[in-house]
């Protein structure tokens, strides 16, 4: 009975151990070299892998452990047993395609709990641009129901995973990671109270000594069942991929833990946000050449010169993104003044088509004091370029300034509509705000849809909504063609102008990066500064440099 009563308090102390870690599992691929699966199985057996029980999941051949391991700094489970390694070759046609399941638990109460999955990948191919997926939560014990799907797409030299709940149409993509390196994944099934609402989210290359809520994930946005997570499945459906040091459970402090050593400082890169330029380059040096500046693809639009660098920054009330480097200076006499003379300053923003109904802001400061009057000059407009010097641009949503006696307005149009409608005047001295919005309505690379709009001196600390008295909406929104529009362009006929503190993002918040304080009050950008008064007029001091309360630099 002694012995009986010990073995009893032994499991329980394990059970509880294991309830209280809540990592349901832990797995180094410590198995002999070969195949994934076990040789012998029973219809279905916990804690071992095994090949789907769907029939149209259960064809090609099974992963191969291979004996060595991957590493990445900090993470707990780096340089941890073996990888198992998915073929590029099974699953490249549906009639090999193979998922292989943990099955973890098939009883456990768990329909109201949140499931975690960090693992390493290593991508090594991937031959599909709209993506296969290579990673799924599994809900079913006797057939196959996947929620949580994870994508890898071929993106030029690069791949993007994207996630979404149970649909072939990806909800949302990373940044482009590079090939044969080493990524840290963490995979989310997030419990929410109601039907058919849970929700799947994904971080990539998380910092390891922030929270969950500290690293920014890409959520699915699809609506489907929802279900218990009952196992963690891989599948080989056309990816090369090495996967190892997965930990699965119940909490991010649990699956996402440190070795204990030193932990890099990984810079989180938001999903969110496209680009990100304040021009700090050198004084005077070509733009066209730095970042991602290169000029257009068409021949029509290559005379001229590079735009160059400005040594002055712009800055404007309560906008996030002003008073850093320099600028981008547009000069008429310097880039083309007519015809073939003119010149497309360009900057990729993504190198994939944006997704169906996907929306993009690009937010800018520009200044036109030193341009002289004009009936309307096009300076700013979304692009698709060709894949080569001399192939043919696209341009939407395109912005241009009218200038009279003093004033400045701006209007935009979907093409070559003819303009009807001006924004409110104000002194052309002024930096201002703009915001462009361009809404792709279709997947498809002509889709008449598409839709743009201005947003001309808005508020950033307001939402778009209550900023709606300042929109205008481009001519032919009805009409014309899309064109996956993947870069913005700066136009330089007969045009001078700096333009300053470009941000390109998914959404009007991370567009506008508002600060809490208004210029007039106590800032300029960061920078503390000091309202001052010369010739009557109210103007802003920070350092040793003046700026009108609108946040043009004018000593």
């Amino acid at each position: 009975m002694k012995k009986i009563s010990t073995l009893f308090v032994c499991l329980t102390l394990m059970v509880l151990s294991a309830s209280a870690d809540q990592l349901w599992l832990e797995e180094n691929f410590n198995y002999p070299d070969g195949n994934l699966e076990q040789a012998v199985q029973a219809p279905l057996e916990l804690h071992k892998w095994m090949c789907s029980l769907k029939s149209a999941d259960a064809l090609g051949t099974s992963p191969q452990v291979v004996n060595h391991n991957l590493t990445y700094p900090g993470y707990i489970a780096s340089g941890q047993g073996k990888v198992a390694v998915l073929d590029a070759t099974v699953g490249a046609a549906s009639s090999t395609q193979r998922i292989s399941v943990y099955y973890m638990d098939t009883v456990g109460n768990r329909d109201t709990v949140s499931m975690y999955a960090a693992f390493l990948i290593k991508p090594i191919s991937a031959q599909n641009t709209s993506g296969r997926d290579f990673v799924v939560w599994e809900g079913s014990s006797s057939n196959s129901q996947v929620r949580g799907r994870l994508f890898m797409l071929k993106n030029g030299d690069n791949i993007q995973l994207g996630i979404t709940k149970n649909s072939t149409t990806i909800s949302a993509k990373s940044a482009d990671l590079a090939l044969n390196t080493v990524h840290l994944v963490v995979m989310k099934y997030e419990y929410h109270p109601g039907a058919s609402n849970d929700v799947i989210k994904l971080w990539v290359n998380p910092a390891l000594n922030k929270s969950e809520t500290e690293n920014t994930a890409l959520v699915s946005t699809d609506t489907q069942t929802d279900m218990i997570v009952r196992g963690f499945g891989l599948r080989q459906r056309g990816n090369g991929v090495e996967i190892g040091g997965l930990r699965i459970g119940t909490s991010w402090e649990d699956v996402v833990k440190t070795d204990g050593g030193d932990v890099p400082d990984v810079p989180v890169v938001d999903p969110d946000v496209y680009a990100v330029e304040d021009f700090e380059y050198t004084t005077g040096s070509d733009v066209e050449g730095q970042g991602s500046w290169v000029v257009s693809t068409a021949t029509a639009d290559q005379g001229g010169t590079s735009p160059m660098v400005g040594g002055s920054s712009l800055v404007y009330p309560s906008y996030g993104a002003g008073g850093v480097g320099g600028a981008l200076v547009l000069d008429s006499v310097a880039q083309g003044v007519s015809g073939d003379s003119k010149r497309n300053t360009v900057m990729p923003f993504t190198t994939g088509k944006p997704a169906a109904d996907e929306t993009i802001y690009t937010a800018m400061l520009v200044n036109f004091s030193e341009m002289n009057s004009t009936s309307g000059k096009e300076f700013f407009a979304y692009l698709k370029q060709g894949a080569s010097a001399g192939a043919n641009t696209t341009m939407r949503g395109r912005v241009l300034v009218k200038i009279e006696g003093g004033q400045k307005s701006f209007a935009i149009h979907k093409n070559s509509q003819a303009i009807t409608t001006w924004s409110a005047e104000s002194d052309k001295e002024e930096t201002a705000l703009l915001v462009v919005k361009y809404v792709n309505r279709s997947t498809s690379s002509s889709g008449a849809s598409d839709e743009f709009y201005l947003y001309v001196n808005p508020n950033p600390t307001l939402d778009e909504d209550a900023n709606a008295s300042v929109m205008l909406q481009a001519e032919g929104n009805s009409s014309d063609g899309g064109a996956d529009l993947r870069s913005i362009a700066f136009r330089q006929m007969k045009m001078n102008a700096v333009v300053d503190g470009i941000r390109v993002a998914k959404t009007w918040d991370k567009a506008l990066n508002a600060v809490a304080t208004a210029i007039d009050e106590t800032s300029v950008g960061a920078h503390k500064a000091v309202k001052v008064i010369e010739d009557g007029k109210v103007l802003i001091r920070r350092g040793d440099k003046i700026y009108t309360i609108l946040g043009q630099r004018i000593k």
